[in-house]
């Protein structure tokens, strides 16, 4: 087992991969039927959302379900449509809501045209996190942390861009388009812009493409991140009839793994490509400053505007490898007293508590000493009486220093002498 990053994903369950089975939903009114965490009944509108479920498992053909923001516990209760041109989506502007479901596959829409977009999905199922597989599909802005062997399991053909897919289960998949012919689907064309295809598990693979018998598989890839322990990128083809594609450009991947004759993949170190670790923020795959990723990519017609999360996609000199786009911190951290000693006492040793407004380190300059480092709590000696000031700087991770440093002024005092007066007796 290889492994080429330290990746932080959410503890996961290991599921089984099993066939898929795709089941029609039962008629319901086309138009557009909104969910909300807390929605009951059928009428799916504005004013009287209906639950998830039933938003989507009972829409028909071309209807949109607008998702709202909030937590949907959906248990082992299962998100399945097949209908055509279903649209299921968050709000753009608003938090992406967060469906947390153990049902086998986290969402699945198979109908032809279906979208998908800014959503998260916490999935400890055993099959796929998010299954569109199907044609001419779109998915935008969505968030798969999975415990199944597939993560995003996406369609023949269609467009996938700015969004994660993550999982750690054991042979895993973070990304995955490998099928056999299908009824008249025989050739796939599949676009994939600005993902992050993580997986963790002992033989795993970030992306996979796999052509079986008599398909052909093209999987166009630009500003992806692609990370697996067996294998960053998979690509394998059945038959002489079958053939793999997987073009890579802009991306970040190392190994590549193949199987079969006539299987192409674009090599890892290119002169777009590059193998160098990409460097996180947290647990969600935010570039931290001085990830490789970050100004690395490249702008064509199927990049996207946004990030993941709704920001502008292009900031800074170029477009970023990978779902999120690293917005430079700008902002300086602003220092804060917790505790101070009194505006006026008599005491010459004081006990000073402060605080920043983000992770920074500390540097005080009490009254006309040179500048020290210091943390918190924060002990102060004064010899003479009198007003002293102390000053407390604080400077972040990427070296902003507060303009307005926490300044607290005092006087030490004369202690007054107490005269005790003796009594006078007269004989």
């Amino acid at each position: 087992m290889r492994s080429r990053r330290l990746l932080v994903v959410p503890t996961l369950v290991i599921g089984a991969l099993v066939a898929q089975a795709g089941l029609a939903a039962p008629a319901h009114a086309a138009g557009v039927r909104y969910a909300a965490p807390a929605g009951s009944g059928t009428a799916c509108t504005s004013v009287a959302p209906c639950s998830l479920a039933t938003a989507v498992n009972t829409a028909t053909s071309s209807t949109e379900v607008v998702v709202a923001s909030g937590t949907y516990e959906m248990g082992t209760t299962a998100l399945v449509n097949a209908q055509a041109g279903l649209n299921v989506h968050g709000v753009v502007g608003q938090p992406r809501p967060t469906i947390n479901t153990s049902a086998s596959t986290g969402l699945e829409l198979k109908g032809t045209g279906v979208k998908v977009a800014d959503l998260s999905i916490n999935h400890t199922g055993a099959l796929f996190g998010l299954n569109v597989f199907t044609t001419g599909i779109s998915v935008q802005r969505v968030a798969v942390s999975s415990t199944a062997p597939v993560a995003c399991f996406l369609g023949y053909s269609g467009l996938a861009r700015d969004s994660l897919c993550a999982t750690n289960a054991a042979g895993g998949v973070a990304v995955d388009d490998s099928w056999g012919s299908s009824g008249s689907v025989t050739n796939g064309a599949l676009t994939l812009r600005n993902l992050t295809a993580i997986a963790t598990g002992p033989g795993s693979f970030g992306l996979r493409a796999g052509a079986g018998d008599f398909a052909n598989i093209d999987v166009d890839v630009r500003n992806v991140i692609a990370s697996g322990t067996q294998a960053d990128v998979r690509a394998y083809r059945g038959t002489t009839s079958s053939d793999s594609d997987v073009v890579l450009q802009n991306s970040n991947f190392d190994l590549v793994s193949t199987t079969g004759t006539g299987v192409t993949v674009s090599a890892a170190a290119s002169a777009t490509n590059q193998t160098a670790a990409p460097v996180w923020a947290d647990a969600g795959f935010h570039q931290a400053l001085g990830s490789p990723t970050i100004d690395r990519g490249a702008t064509d017609a199927s990049v996207g505007t946004t990030d993941i999360d709704g920001g502008a996609r292009k900031v800074g000199l170029a477009t970023d490898i990978g779902a999120d786009e690293f917005v430079p911190d700008t902002t300086p951290p602003d220092a804060v007293f917790d505790r101070t000693v009194k505006r006026k006492t008599h005491k010459h040793r004081a006990l000073f508590v402060f605080h920043a407004s983000e992770p920074s380190t500390f540097s005080c300059v009490l009254d006309k000493r040179p500048v020290a480092p210091c943390s918190s709590p924060f002990k102060v000696k004064v010899k003479k009486r009198g007003r002293h000031t102390l000053q407390v700087f604080a400077t972040d991770a990427v070296g902003l220093v507060d303009p307005t440093p926490a300044t607290w002024t005092w006087k030490v005092r004369k202690k007054k002498r107490h005269r005790h007066h003796g009594a006078h007796h007269h004989g």
